[in-house]
């Protein structure tokens, strides 16, 4: 979608707030020119992108907004160079600068490049279709999740490969079987739309499903996509639910963060199914229920501000990925600990099927990159630590491979999604396209900004995976009954 004038007006006005702000609270004008050159190049990408009613235009902007937009905003309005906790603010300001410009190229590099759409999911979905697929989604999910778990809840330990990665890819997904299900009651006008009992009944059993498997990510993203889908259908003034956006916002900062944070060390990962969910409701319970417990919770996981200075804002850290990826590219600079090919190739790893590499690895390289700056203790070797893209890149091969590296992989990683799911927008209708808008955006707004390069590129596989969950949509499609579709 090309700009107009306006668009770029604003782009540049943003771009010229965050290079005054950081100026006018201290921030070195080095870094603080570098950060703002990285945001201006950010903004351009989504455009390049498509815009905001485009998946990978939104893509852009969540990366933007996430390492960037919203972390240094927050440090402007308090009054805080946004240096100011960074290791390395010039190397880490100029790795988001490279990083960056190669995310606009990469974007507009795909996006001028011819793609089959023979493959493409990208048609119309008839009504039973959408609620096969909603049906197949959340059996698969579910069905996969519990099962990636069986050998670690008996006392096998964590495996890897055959039935176990294609389980934890479909329980990956789990989060997701909640989408086309609110697309599908859009579609039929239903009259309890958000309150109907289905919806409800799949919210909480997600939340709760959430918090037993102790992650932050599980825990809300079924809020996020049930109000993201309410936006789109009420726009974006809709109070009602502004009213659930605060809630869950609370919800999170004071409840699943300091309880995520808890539990990953208080048992809530170990042993057998019964014991796992003993663990995790009493520690959820206590969270919710006594007061004193909670404070010394959300004081023992927040004493480490992170890129913020005030630990009550430690739960938002993840919206200043900037702090993130400044703890590895220091910690590479400072040791000269660069990687080369290592945590590259393990994506390609992850994604060789066991028969022809029984030894595999079983998760990404951020717990591999932890280690490295410093963050995890030597015993551990299961918690992944979040740095994002161009901080591995930088890790790998320093700032020549932040420019080629980023640029190569955001314009293969958005082609290679293009040919199974076309140019997916929201139209504002509960349509096909707007599927999988939503889907490429619940599927990748999280690992896109978070994941290593290895993990994003094992993820390449997702859309292989849809497309088989799709063709056992269409089986099931031809077997519903015609009643089952009059919800």
């Amino acid at each position: 979608m090309p700009m107009n004038r306006r668009e770029l007006l604003v782009i540049l006005a943003i771009t010229s707030f965050y290079q005054v702000g950081q100026l006018l609270t201290g921030t070195d004008a080095a870094a603080a020119s570098l950060l703002s050159l990285a945001i201006l190049f950010g903004l351009l990408s989504v455009f390049a992108g498509g815009g905001l009613k485009s998946a990978f235009g939104c893509l852009n902007a969540i990366l933007i907004a996430k390492f960037l937009l919203i972390g240094i905003a927050i440090k402007i309005f308090l009054l805080q160079p946004a240096d100011g906790t960074l290791n390395a603010p010039r190397t880490t300001a100029l790795v988001m600068a490279i990083g960056f410009g190669g995310l606009l190229a990469g974007t507009m590099i795909q996006a001028h490049l011819y793609c089959p759409q023979s493959w493409s999911m990208n048609q119309p979905f008839s009504d039973r279709m959408l609620l096969s697929f909603s049906i197949v989604l959340f059996a698969a999910g579910y069905l996969g999740y519990f099962a990636a778990m069986i050998p670690a809840t008996q006392g096998a330990g964590i495996q890897t490969g055959g039935w176990l990665g294609i389980a934890r890819t479909l329980g990956s997904l789990k989060s997701l079987s909640i989408v086309p299900a609110l697309l599908y009651l859009w579609r039929k006008d239903a009259r309890r739309w958000l309150t109907h009992p289905v919806i409800l009944g799949m919210l909480m059993w997600c939340t709760v499903v959430g918090i037993f498997s102790t992650t932050k990510q599980d825990a809300m993203e079924p809020l996020a996509f049930y109000a993201f889908i309410g936006f789109l259908r009420y726009g974006w003034r809709d109070m009602r639910l502004w009213s659930v956006v605060t809630v869950a916002a609370l919800y999170f900062a004071l409840v699943v963060f300091p309880y995520s944070q808890y539990i990953r060390d208080a048992g809530g990962r170990e042993g057998t199914f019964e014991h796992r969910a003993e663990v995790t409701m009493d520690a959820f319970l206590r969270m919710n229920s006594n007061q004193e417990f909670r404070s010394t919770v959300v004081q023992r996981v927040s004493k480490d501000a992170s890129y913020f200075e005030i630990p009550a804002l430690a739960p938002f850290t993840r919206f200043a990925m900037v702090g993130e990826a400044d703890n590895l590219i220091s910690a590479t600079e400072r040791k000269q600990a660069f990687t080369g090919w290592e945590t590259i190739t393990w994506g390609f790893k992850l994604l060789t099927p066991s028969i022809l590499y029984p030894n595999k690895p079983i998760f990404e390289s951020g717990n591999y990159l932890g280690h490295i700056g410093d963050e995890l203790n030597p015993s551990d070797k299961t918690t992944q630590i979040s740095y994002g893209v161009m901080a591995n890149l930088y890790n790998a091969f320093s700032f020549a491979g932040v420019a080629i590296g980023s640029t190569l992989f955001f314009a293969g990683f958005y082609y290679w999604i293009r040919i199974f799911l076309g140019e997916a927008t929201s139209d504002g209708m509960p349509s096909t396209s707007t599927l999988w808008f939503i889907w490429l955006i619940a599927s990748y707004q999280h690992s896109i900004v978070e994941s290593s390069l290895a993990g994003l590129i094992a993820s390449l596989l997702f859309p292989v995976v849809v497309a088989v969950l799709y063709m056992s949509a269409k089986g099931l499609c031809m077997l519903l009954p015609q009643e089952i579709a009059q919800i």
